[in-house]
């Protein structure tokens, strides 16, 4: 399957890359729509500093491209291997991590739970990228903003629950 998928060349990758962005949308209008867990619309803008204020505009965005990579990478992984290999599953593994956060964390209406899925996220995302290297260098990039930007929320995070303005 993964080489049937590597095939299809630019079509393949636009499968994997809008699939990775399509599970991000239909688990955030999930959120929207279900509330689960008591899950509010993200952290009241009164609650943040002026950083926080700018992260709380563009988080759709930059999840979108981040899905788009995590996507990609899957796809270039599927060049590479034969079957689905531990590679391309910590891929899969951080996709579901990330669509699921927004769940278990009741749109972060529990920060220390969300702090310790960052914890996961980043481990996963930090080994991935480690385990990819070697074998495709562009993969192993994409995800390294993946790193980068659950590394802040992390920050905003531990600011949320001490208090501080972020």
């Amino acid at each position: 399957m993964l080489k049937r998928l590597a095939g299809l060349g630019w079509i393949g990758w636009l499968l994997c890359a809008v699939g990775a962005v399509l599970l991000a949308v239909l688990a955030n209008l999930y959120i929207i729509v279900a509330r689960p867990f008591g899950a509010t619309l993200g952290i009241p803008i009164d609650q943040t500093g002026p950083v926080g204020a700018v992260i709380a505009v563009i988080v759709p965005f930059v999840w979108l491209f981040l899905y788009a990579g995590m996507g990609t990478t899957f796809w270039l992984l599927a060049g590479k291997d034969q079957r689905m290999s531990g590679r391309a599953w910590l891929v899969v593994a951080l996709v579901l991590l990330c669509v699921g956060y927004p769940v278990y964390t009741g749109s972060l209406n529990q920060p220390i739970i969300a702090l310790i899925g960052n914890g996961v996220v980043l481990a996963v995302a930090a080994i991935a990228v480690w385990s990819i290297w070697p074998i495709s260098k562009l993969g192993a990039g994409l995800l390294v903003p993946v790193i980068a930007w659950v590394s802040l929320a992390s920050v905003a995070l531990v600011a949320l629950i001490t208090g501080q303005p972020f």
